[in-house]
């Protein structure tokens, strides 16, 4: 990337970068993930957190409805059971229906009741034996990410600023770690009930992968500055997101740690933030 900032024309032209993610990569990205989600912890991977009305599956706590509950948030667990059925993954039997079923257990209390049941044991092994595979669904949807943020931003500079910006980030992450995550943490930032209000101007502000690129401004191609500062920006807005939404306080220091490994290479074992205690992620919002 040259250092002299694009013209907008120029940034228009370029292309959305098809992202492709080996699978040995996609294991190690997965078990980093997963560490950010849960500590690693063999059990959390089938989780219901506290104060929620949905289960929390998978190294990537995809959100899976009980019957009959619907919420304003992105249902992503029977979505990544599709992806690996495409891919000829075999799914325990009682989950590979025509139609993926509802989650069977309708509250919090029954969930943890059968935290030790036939099934949800194959369940938690199942997650387990399929770590690839989830990192391979996250990072589709990193691929999707930008589709779908272009599609709610008309044509004009901002969209051009961030295509411009999805692409110093690609360009300067080996293997997508910080988008894969930061999609899979606070979603693409195209959803209108994921923003809060700022009391002060009036506006609804989001926190998604489209306000973190938005905050940017850089042009550097150099990739240890541009993950600077994609960290600096998704700090921003998470902060952003604890002043709107002040309730979210009681997170903010366990965010901070999980982006602040997007400043280094994965394999960089400083990378790996030491781990706060485990604290619901989703509060008044979806992610």
């Amino acid at each position: 990337m040259p250092e002299a900032r694009k013209s907008s024309h120029e940034a228009k032209d370029l292309p959305v970068p098809q992202l492709v993610l080996p699978d040995d990569l996609a294991k190690k990205i997965g078990q980093k993930i997963w560490l950010n989600e849960t500590g690693g912890k063999r059990d959390a991977i089938t989780s219901w957190n506290a104060n929620e009305e949905f289960a929390s599956l998978g190294i990537g706590h995809f959100i899976w409805f009980p019957v009959g509950k619907w919420l304003p948030f992105e249902e992503s667990f029977p979505a990544l059971l599709e992806s690996m059925r495409k891919k000829n993954v075999r799914l325990p039997a009682w989950l590979d229906q025509t139609q993926i079923p509802a989650n069977p257990w309708t509250s919090r209390a029954e969930f943890r009741k059968n935290a030790n049941s036939p099934q949800m044991n194959e369940l938690r092994q199942f997650l387990l034996d399929t770590v690839a595979e989830q990192t391979q669904f996250m990072m589709a949807r990193a691929q999707g990410a930008m589709e779908k943020i272009l599609k709610t931003t008309p044509e004009g500079a901002e969209r051009d600023h961030i295509v411009f910006q999805f692409t110093r980030v690609v360009r300067a992450s080996e293997n997508f770690y910080p988008l894969i995550d930061y999609i899979n943490f606070k979603g693409e930032g195209t959803n209108p009930n994921e923003a809060a209000m700022n009391r002060e101007t009036g506006r609804r502000q989001g926190w998604g992968l489209k306000q973190v690129l938005l905050k940017m401004n850089g042009v550097t191609g150099d990739p240890k500055a541009v993950r600077a500062e994609f960290a600096d920006a998704a700090q921003f807005v998470l902060q952003q997101r604890v002043r709107n939404l002040p309730s979210n306080r009681v997170f903010e220091v366990g965010w901070l740690r999980r982006i602040a490994t997007y400043r280094r290479p994965i394999a960089d074992p400083e990378s790996s933030p030491e781990r706060a205690p485990r604290k619901s992620l989703r509060v008044t919002a979806a992610q």
